[in-house]
C-alpha cells in the first residue's frame, strides 16, 4: 500500500500531535469513584492527567530517545486500561461493528490499539513544556456522558482548542474520542476505515493494520 493510502491519518492530525498534547484522548480521565462520578472530578483529572503524561515523557527523555520502543511501553501503560475501547471500536466501525464476528471485533480492537499508540509515540517524544487549560465541560449526547473542553498550549502550534469526549463505564469515567480544532478522531477514523471495509472487507482492513504495526 503505497503511502498516500495509509489508513493512518497522519496527515490530518500530524499538525496537531507532532508539538502538542494528544494522549488525554487515550489516557485520561479514568476515575475510579466510590459514588457516582461528578463534572468536576472529569475536569480536574483532564489537567491532571495531562500533567502527568507531560511530566512521565521529559522525565524519561534520554531512555526514549536511546530506545524508542521505551516510548510505546510508555505510553501503552498509560493508555489501553483508560479508554473505552469497545466503545470506540462500535463507533469507528459504524454499521459494520453490528455485521462483524467476536473475533473480527477482538482482532481490529487489538491492531486499532496499536495504530494509536504508534501513531501518535513519535509526536508525543517531541512534547515540551505543553500546557493543558480546561476551559468547560458539557453534558455529552447521551447520560453519563460528558465533553471536556481544553486548550493546549506552549507549542510552535499556537493555542489550540481539544475537546474530549467522556463516558462512565463500570463507575469510571473513560475517554473514547478527542477533537481537536473541530475534527473528531473517530470520525475522521470510520470515514478511511468504512471506504477500506467497502471495498476490501474487514478481514483485510485488520490485515492493512496489522501490517503498518509491525513496520
Amino acid at each position: 500500500m503505497q503511502a498516500t493510502s495509509r489508513l493512518d491519518n497522519r496527515s490530518t492530525f500530524g499538525r496537531v500531535f507532532v508539538a502538542l498534547l494528544a494522549l488525554p484522548f487515550l489516557v485520561a480521565v479514568s476515575l475510579t469513584v466510590r459514588a457516582e462520578p461528578t463534572e468536576a472530578e472529569a475536569r480536574a483529572l483532564v489537567e491532571e492527567t495531562a500533567e502527568r503524561v507531560i511530566a512521565e515523557i521529559r522525565d524519561n527523555q534520554e531512555v526514549v530517545e536511546s530506545d524508542p520502543d521505551e516510548l510505546l511501553v510508555i505510553v501503552d501503560r498509560i493508555l489501553l486500561p483508560h479508554v473505552d475501547s469497545e466503545r470506540m471500536s462500535r463507533l469507528v466501525l459504524g454499521r459494520y461493528y453490528r455485521q462483524a464476528s467476536t473475533e473480527q471485533i477482538r482482532a481490529f480492537t487489538r491492531e486499532f490499539q496499536r495504530l494509536l499508540v504508534r501513531t501518535y509515540a513519535g509526536p508525543l517524544s517531541e512534547l515540551g513544556d505543553q500546557k493543558v487549560d480546561v476551559i468547560g465541560s458539557r453534558p455529552g449526547a447521551g447520560d453519563n456522558e460528558l465533553l471536556v473542553e481544553t486548550e493546549v498550549y506552549g507549542g510552535d502550534l499556537g493555542t489550540v482548542p481539544v475537546a474530549y469526549r467522556l463516558a462512565v463505564v463500570d463507575g469510571e469515567w473513560k475517554s473514547y474520542d478527542v477533537i481537536v480544532d473541530g475534527i473528531s478522531l473517530v470520525n475522521n477514523y470510520r470515514g478511511s476505515f468504512a471506504q477500506k471495509i467497502q471495498r476490501d472487507g474487514l478481514d483485510s482492513l485488520i490485515r492493512t493494520l496489522r501490517e503498518q504495526n509491525e513496520e
